[in-house]
């Protein structure tokens, strides 16, 4: 199961190209990269993504990984 982590209003880009801003922001943590995959795999999901589409001007899938702290 996916979380939101945050969901913030975008404001004014301090660095962007022409004509990219957007108005609001969602980050989101998946268990693992796997179950990302499963889920856009899912029948279920692929029937109603072209809504998640239609509703955006832009899309960023972008995965991370997060920073671990080094020792020594």
């Amino acid at each position: 199961m996916s979380s939101p982590c945050t969901a913030p209003d975008g404001d004014t880009p301090l660095v962007a190209a022409q004509g990219q801003a957007w108005d609001a922001v969602l980050l989101v943590r998946y268990p693992s990269r796997e179950a990302f995959i499963r889920m856009v795999a899912d029948p279920a999901y692929r029937e109603i993504t072209s809504l998640r589409s239609r509703a955006l001007d832009e899309a960023v899938l972008q995965p991370t990984t997060p920073w671990t702290r080094r020792v020594g």
